[in-house]
């Protein structure tokens, strides 16, 4: 299992609205799959997660299980395996008490059902891309301080 967190200057519901709603803007383009890096990113709430390059071409990434603004989001991660065998990937967005609002986003990724053979090979590949991720979305949402 990998356990990953970054610290937002925001409350719990922008948290999870800069993760979910504005995906495309601040995801690495070194971690998209089209091999298109003007790419857009869709995690919705319907059950799609998917990434669209700019010639239509659309690669899924996972099926969203359980969307609950603003305190969680559970998907079904296919990037390193497929459809069958997804690795889970339960992220949290735990608001804090004090003022000005901050917010903990924790990341913890492991094996689906039928991936445990999977995971531990990639658990590596997995963690550092999780470290280029996260801060990512803290830069972006230092840069939309204002938003």
């Amino acid at each position: 299992m990998i356990e990953k967190s970054i610290l937002l200057s925001c409350t719990d519901a922008r948290a999870f609205t800069l993760f979910t709603s504005r995906i495309s803007a601040w995801w690495p383009p070194e971690r998209r799959h089209t091999n298109d890096p003007a790419s857009e990113l869709f995690l919705l709430a319907t059950g799609r997660f998917y990434e669209r390059a700019r010639d239509g071409r659309e690669v899924e990434l996972g099926r969203v299980l359980e969307w609950a603004p603003p305190t969680h989001l559970l998907l079904d991660f296919y990037p390193g395996t497929d459809a069958e065998h997804p690795t889970r990937v339960e992220v949290r967005f735990i608001a804090s008490s004090s003022l000005p609002p901050t917010t903990l986003v924790k990341v913890i990724h492991r094996a689906g059902p039928d991936s445990e053979h999977l995971f531990g090979a990639r658990a590596p590949r997995y963690a550092a891309s999780w470290d280029l991720v996260l801060p990512a979305l803290e830069r972006h949402a230092r840069e939309l301080e204002d938003w």
